[in-house]
């Protein structure tokens, strides 16, 4: 359940409490004019003063005493005519209420209208302020409202160019002059369609649409857009530190040198995004689909990666030092250059995956599939390989220096040059000792059990 979600449902809660309460409160009333306002005029005067009341000079004054009981009666309907009247007059206030958010609602729309950007400014501010005052019953109207502002204000992004053409076909208008910000109105609109306070109270069925749209320079720092639909948008430099994009449709956006740190992308659809040199410093991708992503320089320290989809997404010298992988799929992913110091693999799947040089300094990669993956001079100094399976990877002039293979299968890898020193070879499964012949060892590097004296010594050697 997304954030989004747990907030509809605890407004949800309160407005049901609120309805339930009003009328326990009009039950409670209703009991108290007709049982309790009788009780009290016919019983009270002998529960409160009976010890004064002498019964045989009451007898005598009977009429008195009708006269006394048609006033109560009277004072009684006097009295539910009062209740019946208030009533009314809350009903009426509601509808006066209504009718006044309705009016206010349509002077906003036509300043949206207006040819000045000032005046439009103060419309979209208006519809804030009543998405505060009446959220139930303008919150909706005002996202469909303020979302067909956008997408008719903000220019679209423009098109991919045709593979072999790099001249415009003449069928999309000029792009030539598409404005490095968003419009001050669009930026306002961003801001207020995307305000968690309000998004709590938006039907769920009303998604964000902001796909295809040239929203470079965005400031979206905190936004809410669970759910939204980015799919080639183009945000780069955009400001979306903190978000929530949950869920969210990326497909193909393109997000250069944005700002995501700290983003709560989970179960997000990013496949085939560009986010070449894109802040993610902390960010959440558990889940996330990034299948052919372009992640070229990104900077993804510390980020949560866990069973993220990487299938062949390009990574090159990107940083995700003490990034957490666990179970993430990277199969045919680039990793060249990639700097992934104590970072977390944990069964993470990097079959065929190409790490040449990339930095895994005390890495964990306890589980991991590196199947055929190719390590030429990669740092894996102190990193943990523990029943990973290595089966014809190439570690050529890898730095394994102190690193740990027990149990981890290195049937026909290549270590070639590669440094040994220090490192735990004892529990690993398919060594066979020519494979590490041309390895830089020393004596404090433990082979496995089944090697001989001899065998041992030519590879110390």
């Amino acid at each position: 359940m997304t954030a989004l979600e747990r907030r509809r449902m605890r407004a949800r809660r309160v407005e049901r409490a609120r309805y339930w309460g009003v009328w326990a409160a009009i039950a409670a009333g209703a009991a108290l004019l007709l049982v309790g306002l009788p009780w009290v005029l016919w019983k009270g005067p002998y529960v409160i003063d009976g010890e004064y009341i002498d019964k045989g000079e009451l007898a005598k004054g009977s009429a008195a005493l009708v006269t006394g009981l048609r006033t109560a009666v009277v004072a009684l309907t006097a009295a539910l005519g009062a209740g019946v009247a208030l009533l009314y007059t809350a009903r009426t206030y509601r509808l006066n209420r209504r009718g006044q958010i309705t009016d206010r609602f349509t002077k906003a729309l036509e300043r949206l209208g207006s040819p000045e950007v000032y005046v439009r400014i103060g419309g979209i501010l208006a519809l804030e302020q009543i998405v505060q005052d009446a959220p139930e019953q303008a919150a909706t109207d005002a996202a469909r409202v303020l979302n067909h502002f956008i997408r008719h204000r903000a220019p679209k992004a423009r098109p991919a160019p045709v593979l072999g053409n790099s001249e415009p076909d003449g069928s999309h208008p000029d792009h030539s002059e598409l404005p490095d910000e968003p419009a001050a109105d669009v930026q306002a609109a961003l801001t207020a369609l995307t305000r968690a306070e309000s998004r709590t109270h938006v039907d769920p069925r009303e998604r964000l649409d902001l796909h295809g749209l040239h929203l470079v320079g965005a400031h979206l720092r905190g936004a809410d857009l669970t759910h939204a639909n980015l799919d080639g948008a183009v945000l780069t430099d955009a400001d979306l530190a903190g978000a929530v994009l949950t869920k969210a449709n990326l497909d193909g956006a393109l997000l250069t040198k944005a700002n995501l740190d700290g983003a709560l992308l989970t179960k997000a659809n990013l496949v085939g995004a560009t986010l070449t040199k894109a802040k993610l410093v902390a960010a959440t991708l558990t889940k996330a689909k990034l299948a052919g992503a372009l992640l070229t320089e990104a900077e993804l320290a510390v980020a949560t990666l866990t069973e993220a989809d990487l299938f062949r997404a390009e990574l090159t010298g990107a940083d995700l030092v003490e990034a957490q992988l666990t179970e993430a799929r990277l199969v045919g992913a680039t990793l060249t250059g990639v700097r992934l110091l104590g970072a977390t693999l944990t069964e993470a799947n990097l079959d065929g995956v190409l790490l040449t040089e990339a930095n895994l300094g005390g890495a964990l990669l306890a589980g991991a599939n590196l199947g055929g993956a190719l390590l030429t001079g990669a740092n894996l100094i102190r990193a943990t390989l523990t029943g990973a399976n290595l089966a014809k990877a190439t570690l050529t002039e890898a730095n394994l220096a102190k690193a740990t293979f027990a149990g981890a299968n290195l049937t026909k890898a290549t270590f070639m040059g590669a440094n040994l020193e220090h490192a735990d070879l004892s529990g690993a499964k398919g060594l066979l000792p020519e494979q590490i012949r041309s390895a830089v060892t020393d004596r404090a590097t433990r082979l496995p059990a089944g090697f001989g004296d001899g065998e041992a010594a030519a590879v110390m050697e």
